[in-house]
């Protein structure tokens, strides 16, 4: 996989519901990525600072530019040993507006799947107590892929992002909240209990999904003042979902991607599908204001929503580097 590049801009415009994933090893294991959430893969840690009190998942930071990044040793945090070794790779992610890198011990390839592909875990598992396995891909019959909850990986090595999603409710956000019925389309049990939970204390009526496809199929059956949906989800991702609330009787139902992927690109194309807003995962403030803007008949400022996004992400994601 040395020096070669993955256009990942392309894969934004083939059109929803549809992913790549990067292959890696940990512990000996056949693990899975969505290569938009992969800013590069760093085969040479010049110097690792040990950080004191950290969690024992985590191994250190590194200075990439001018940005430090803290390193997970994935197999720990998988309850499994993993042997280092001078060939082990780092995968930098970029999720919830920060970077992580995730240690593993080789990169095997990158996969072309649909959604629809992904086997959803908990059907898999069923009656086994896991909490990080989403789902599973399999590019032959014989191999099998595991695609892991890395926003559960974090919110349990970083619990302050919990406190930090906490929000300042106004008394108009309780009246525009109060028994307003929302689909809530999330395939990660943390971060779908983070966000129900707080939709609930401002008195909103909630229905659950955790895929794309219930989604669609709940919203079928209902109507809702408001859909809010992830992006990365079994069976049918959230870009595909808000298309075809916008080919419903019911297209003008606001819909607000709720997505880690918080890079321009992603952005983009949430647009060009006509949802009303795209908030990076765990901005909970921003996520209440545009909700409580949009039920309540105002339209909100779609490039201005979630600011925070950074313009360097799309020359990142642009050419994907395998250093």
């Amino acid at each position: 996989m040395d020096n070669k590049k993955i256009n990942a801009d392309s894969y934004l415009q083939t059109g929803s519901n549809e992913l790549r994933v990067l292959e890696y090893r940990a512990a000996g294991i056949s693990f899975g990525i969505n290569i938009l959430k992969v800013s590069k893969i760093v085969s040479e840690i010049n110097q690792l600072i040990q950080m004191p009190e950290s969690h024992p998942s985590i191994q250190g930071v590194f200075k990439d530019m001018n940005r430090l990044i803290p390193i997970v040793d994935l197999a720990n945090v998988l309850g499994m040993s993993q042997e280092q070794s001078k060939h082990d790779k780092v995968i930098v992610t970029e999720f919830f507006g920060m970077q992580t890198g995730f240690h593993v011990e080789r990169i095997d390839w990158i996969h072309h799947f649909k959604w629809e592909d992904v086997i959803d875990a908990k059907h898999v598992f069923s009656g086994i107590d896991q909490k990080y396995v989403l789902g599973i891909v399999k590019p032959t019959e014989e191999h099998m892929v595991l695609l892991l909850d890395y926003e559960t990986i974090l919110l349990d090595i970083r619990p302050e992002f919990r406190d930090n999603a906490k929000i300042t409710v106004t008394e108009e956000i309780n009246n525009n909240m109060s028994n307003k019925k929302i689909l809530v389309t999330e395939d990660s049990p943390a971060v779908r209990a983070m966000l129900v939970s707080e939709l609930q204390s401002l008195g909103c009526e909630i229905v659950e999904a955790t895929d794309g496809l219930e989604g669609w199929e709940a919203f079928q059956k209902e109507n809702f003042d408001l859909v809010i949906s992830d992006v990365e989800m079994p069976q049918m991702d959230g870009l595909a979902l808000t298309m075809r609330i916008r080919q419903s009787d019911r297209p003008d139902t606001p819909v607000i991607v709720y997505s880690s992927i918080g890079d321009l690109g992603m952005k983009t194309r949430a647009k060009y599908l006509k949802a009303d807003a795209h908030i990076t995962k765990l901005k909970l403030d921003k996520l209440i204001i545009a909700a409580s803007k949009l039920m309540n008949g105002e339209k909100i400022d779609f490039d201005t929503a979630d600011e925070d996004v950074e313009v360097q992400n799309e020359e990142i994601k642009e050419t994907i580097m395998m250093d």
